[in-house]
């Protein structure tokens, strides 16, 4: 019996990979953000309206950079955008290798954000951003969706 193909039902139909993908983001996102946006978060409203000490300023400090103070605010304020975008799909290439950049920043500069990002997690976010940069967010995205009205647009 010669191989045959199976048929593709209906290309713009999700399937069970694009859900993977979407929990995939999910899980990602929502855990990174609990265990170690969240501390940061309230570390930084402290810093900005309190006037607490905050180690990632006096760690950016350590490495030489320029303004740490805004740096480090500006950090946490692109974590927040980029992780956004991931969950909702939309802009996810940019938002993930923007988000993938900022982690290997953190895993190659060894600045410690909390005690639960070991080098072994940063490896595994550093993957699984990677791979969303790289493959984007399947057809359950805001991407998928405003790129079928545009082709639809076109069509017209």
């Amino acid at each position: 019996m010669p191989f045959q193909p199976l048929q593709d039902s209906d290309p713009d139909k999700p399937c069970l990979a694009d859900l993977g993908l979407l929990v995939i983001r999910l899980l990602a996102v929502a855990t990174f953000t609990y265990y170690q946006l969240n501390r940061q978060l309230h570390l930084a409203v402290d810093h900005l309206w309190e006037g607490a000490d905050w180690d990632l300023v006096s760690q950016l400090a350590e490495r030489g950079l320029p303004s740490p103070d805004l740096f480090a605010a500006a950090a946490v304020g692109i974590q927040i955008v980029t992780l956004l975008g991931v969950v909702l799909g939309i802009f996810t290439r940019i938002n993930a290798f923007l988000f993938t950049l900022m982690i290997g920043f953190l895993l190659f500069s060894a600045i410690d954000l909390s005690p639960s990002l070991n080098p072994q997690a940063l490896a595994l976010y550093l993957a699984i951003f990677l791979g969303l940069a790289c493959g984007g967010a399947g057809r359950l995205s805001l991407d998928h969706l405003l790129a079928g009205r545009r082709a639809r647009k076109r069509a017209v």
